[in-house]
């Protein structure tokens, strides 16, 4: 069980910079990255980032503003890059066709409520003496690994009971996979 709290941001005053990521989508080389030796790799992501100047330097002006504003280019998995960037020049971003999204990059504190206890980790008092997280050194030594098994949209946390419509500036597509009762919000 985990808690996000999140407060809203104090508006901008006009002209203000702020953090922004703005996404892409997926590279077009995304597939291929496992396959490129190093040195084509770091001229691939090279590229990537400098695709990221051109496109902001359309909306900033020229490149060298584009280049003052970003300050890290998302260049492996995803396709983005983050920026300081003023209100208006991020909506203006992010009418751009190429543009899946823009939003604001924002840090979050999580909070968790009874997690430890919950994974039989920690108590009230601490960490128990016979706790089979003191009997595992705390992981020591330990490698985790995440196996996905997929999205699958059956599961009970993506109904969409009693929500509206899909938004309309919303840049995407409803996979319906083989069930044609399935419906996107619809």
């Amino acid at each position: 069980c985990a808690l996000l709290l999140v407060q809203p941001a104090p508006a901008a005053a006009a002209g203000e910079k702020r953090s922004y990521v703005v996404y892409l989508g997926e590279h077009a080389h995304a597939s291929r990255l496992h396959d490129l030796p190093a040195v084509d790799l770091a001229a691939v992501e090279g590229k990537a980032a400098d695709s990221h100047y051109d496109l902001l330097a359309t909306v900033l002006g020229d490149k060298a503003k584009a280049r003052e504003a970003i300050f890290y280019s998302y260049t492996k998995h995803i396709n983005g890059f983050a920026a300081n960037l003023d209100a208006d020049e991020a909506a203006q971003i992010a009418r751009l066709p190429e543009v899946v999204s823009v939003f604001r990059n924002r840090g979050y504190q999580l909070h968790t409520t009874r997690s430890w206890q919950f994974l039989g980790i920690a108590g009230p008092g601490g960490v128990p003496r016979g706790a089979s997280w003191r009997k595992a050194k705390f992981g020591e030594g330990v490698v985790i690994g995440n196996i996905d098994t997929g999205v699958w949209p059956e599961s009970e946390s993506f109904r969409d009971h009693g929500l509206g419509p899909v938004p309309k500036h919303w840049k995407g597509t409803c996979e319906k996979g083989q069930d044609d009762n399935f419906h996107c919000n619809a």
